[in-house]
């Protein structure tokens, strides 16, 4: 089994964005206009779901679970967090304060997910081959990059324009996560006894995900400077690899589905 290691976002990124940032404050007329830049800051209560399967009904099985299928999974949430930089165009209808904005953005997360996938299978101790293992398991958010369309309207609290704005938005948004699990089991046709026959090990590998986000806001303008507040709901969907051990004719099929609701605060300038 091939495993690819776990990359994570290099630093240059943010420099550069940051730099672009500081570019266009300087070149910001004092009332602003409809294109904007920003930064944001997040908070998410994520949840993750892994599925696992050990699938026997290869004609070449060697485990004492011929024709056999076990299927286990487990789920766990956990407190994430992450910062970004964003770009979008708002276009206003008139005097009526009414308006549309497409948005992209690039995130960066922190915060792993951490569970205990039981073993599942046919012997008390797990210690044969073609079950489902106990084993622990993490999924880590790394980056991800999203487009937004929002659909929003002034508040007349003082004046026309003088008011904040509210809005809905949707959104797709496309996720980059690394998963690990560390694992002990049999790898033997003959079921193992010993503590030396059994065989530890750690997969590490990155999946993606592309989802939905759905969700609304408040942004309040100051002259060209805007602050934001949100709240959304992600379903990140799923992603799914199958991990096959052709010397014994056992095939493992994993899936991960994760979905999060978030809070995100944004300072914009508008230019």
């Amino acid at each position: 089994m091939r495993m690819t290691p776990i990359r994570r976002a290099q630093t240059w990124d943010c420099l550069v964005v940051a730099g672009l940032l500081w570019i266009a404050m300087g070149a910001a007329p004092a009332e602003g206009g409809d294109f904007y830049v920003g930064v944001t800051g997040s908070g998410e209560r994520l949840g993750v779901l892994y599925d696992k399967t050990v699938d026997n009904t290869s004609p070449s099985n060697l485990s004492l679970n011929p024709g056999e299928v076990f299927r286990a999974d487990d789920s766990a949430t956990k407190a994430a967090y992450g910062y970004g930089f964003l770009a979008g165009y708002r276009v206003p209808f008139g005097l009526t304060g009414v308006f549309v904005a497409a948005e992209g953005d690039l995130a960066f997360h922190r915060g792993a997910v951490i569970g205990r996938l039981p073993g599942l299978g046919t012997s008390e101790g797990r210690n044969q081959l073609g079950e489902v293992w106990p084993e622990d398991w993490s999924f880590d958010k790394d980056r991800s990059v999203g487009f937004t369309l929002r659909l929003g309207a002034g508040i007349p609290v003082v004046g026309p324009g003088l008011g904040p704005s509210v809005y809905g938005l949707v959104g797709l948004r496309h996720l980059k996560a690394g998963f690990r699990s560390d694992y002990t089991g049999c790898l033997n046709p003959v079921p193992c006894t010993e503590a030396g026959e059994f065989t530890s090990g750690t997969d590490r590998f990155d999946e993606n995900f592309i989802g939905w986000t759905t969700g609304g806001g408040i942004e309040k303008k100051l002259g060209a400077i805007a602050i934001r507040g949100e709240v959304r709901y992600t379903d990140y969907r799923s992603a799914s690899r199958i991990i096959p051990f052709t010397d014994v004719g056992v095939t493992v099929p994993l899936s991960l589905e994760a979905s999060g609701v978030s809070a995100r605060v944004g300072l914009l300038l508008y230019f």
